[in-house]
C-alpha cells in the first residue's frame, strides 16, 4: 500500500477543548476546525476529463468534506505546469505541491520503479496489486521517500500496448519503425530489442508526430490512446500488454511537512478510497475507449493474434541487463512465480 513506511495512525477521536470539537455522524469521526485552509496544487499532463484527473479530484472532494473545507487539491491538467520530468523536478525543489505521473518515469531515481517497468512481468491486474500491497510495495515506498518525494497513492493505468500506423503482430513488424517512448532506459531498450528505433518525446507532442510521420508508433494504455486522440493517426492497436505500471500521485516533502498529523491521516484515508474509486472508473473507461477506437476505424489486434513468443523472448533479455543485483533478481523471480 502506498503509505507503508509512515507510522500507521487512525484518524484520532477529537477531544473536547478549544478548537477541537467531537462529532459523530453515520459512524464517521469528523475533523475539527483547527487549521487554516490550504489548497494544494497538483500537476497532470492528461486532459481534465481523464480518469486519473477525476480520481485526484475525487480525493480532493473527500478531503475537503472531511476537513470542513480546510484541505483541498486543485488539479492543473493538460500539462499546464510542465512535462512529467519537469514536474518531478519541481516537486523535489518544493516549488510544486503534488503531481500525478507514471511510475515508469521514476525509473532513473527509484530502483524498484525500474524493476516494475520490466516488460511482461505481471500476468494480470490481480497479480500487480498483490505485489504492490506486499513487501515490494514497502520497498518502493521507502525508495520514493529516499528520492525526495512522498508517495500518496497508486492509480490504475491499465496495461500498456503498442499502437502504430501499420499492424504489429510479431517482432519483424518493428523493424525500421520509430516508436515514441517515455524518458526511461527500460522503454528505450525494449524498443531497440524488438528491432525498432526509440524516440523520446513529450507526451503532448505524440499526436502531431504521428500525424506528420515523425514517429510510426507509440505505446500507452487504451484510455490514453483514445483521450489523446492518437487513434486518429495510429490505426492499429496491438493488445500485447507488455507493461502494467501504475500511475502514482506524489507530493513534495515540503508540502507534506505543512500538514499536521490529523491532516496527514485525512489525506491517507481519502487517497485509499480514491484508489478504489479509480480502479472501478478505469475499467469502465477502458471498455468504453476500446469500443470507441473500434467504431472509429482502429484495427484491434488481440493477444491471441500476436506472435507473443517471438516478442517476449527478445523483450525479456532486458531482465539480465537491468537485474544485475542478486537480490533484485531474486525479487523479480519471486514476482514472476507468484500465484
Amino acid at each position: 500500500m502506498a503509505w507503508t513506511g509512515f507510522e500507521a495512525r487512525m484518524v484520532p477521536s477529537v477531544a473536547q477543548g478549544m478548537r477541537r470539537i467531537a462529532a459523530m455522524a453515520v459512524g464517521l469521526v469528523f475533523y475539527s476546525s483547527a487549521f487554516a485552509a490550504t489548497t494544494f496544487v497538483s500537476a497532470d499532463v492528461q486532459k481534465p476529463d481523464h480518469p486519473v484527473v477525476k480520481a485526484v479530484e475525487h480525493m480532493s472532494q473527500l478531503l475537503s468534506s472531511r476537513s470542513n473545507g480546510e484541505l483541498s487539491v486543485q488539479v492543473k491538467a493538460n500539462g499546464e505546469l510542465g512535462t512529467e520530468p519537469e514536474v518531478l523536478d519541481k516537486l523535489r525543489k518544493g516549488t510544486l505541491d503534488m503531481a500525478r505521473v507514471s511510475l515508469g518515469v521514476l525509473g532513473d531515481s527509484v530502483p524498484s520503479a525500474k524493476l516494475m517497468s520490466l516488460p511482461y512481468l505481471f500476468r494480470s491486474r490481480e497479480h500487480l496489486w498483490s505485489v504492490l500491497h506486499g513487501d515490494f510495495g514497502e520497498r518502493l515506498d521507502a525508495e520514493v521517500q529516499k528520492s525526495g518525494l512522498v508517495l500518496i497513492m497508486y492509480l490504475d493505468s491499465g496495461t500498456r500496448n503498442f499502437y502504430a500506423r501499420k499492424a504489429i503482430r510479431n517482432r519483424d513488424d518493428f523493424k525500421g519503425l520509430k516508436f515514441r517512448v517515455q524518458p526511461s532506459a527500460v522503454y528505450k531498450d525494449l524498443i531497440s530489442e524488438l528491432g525498432g528505433t526509440p524516440v523520446v518525446l513529450a507526451y503532448d507532442k505524440v499526436g502531431e508526430a504521428l500525424n506528420k510521420g515523425e514517429v510510426d508508433g507509440a505505446e500507452n494504455n487504451i484510455v490514453s490512446f483514445v483521450s489523446a486522440e492518437h487513434y486518429k493517426y495510429a490505426k492499429f492497436l496491438s493488445l500485447d500488454e507488455h507493461s502494467m505500471v501504475p500511475d502514482v500521485l506524489l507530493m513534495s516533502k515540503k508540502a507534506w511537512a505543512r500538514l499536521k498529523p490529523q491532516q496527514q491521516d485525512l489525506l491517507k484515508a481519502a487517497s485509499l478510497e480514491s484508489e478504489e474509486f479509480m480502479a472501478k472508473l478505469w475499467q469502465e473507461k477502458e471498455r468504453e475507449a476500446l469500443a470507441f477506437a473500434r467504431k472509429n476505424g482502429v484495427t484491434v489486434i488481440g493477444k491471441s493474434q500476436l506472435a507473443m513468443t517471438g516478442i517476449e523472448s527478445f523483450a525479456t533479455k532486458l531482465y539480465s541487463r537491468y537485474v544485475q543485483d542478486p537480490k533484485d533478481l531474486d525479487t523479480v523471480l519471486q514476482i514472476v512465480s507468484m500465484k
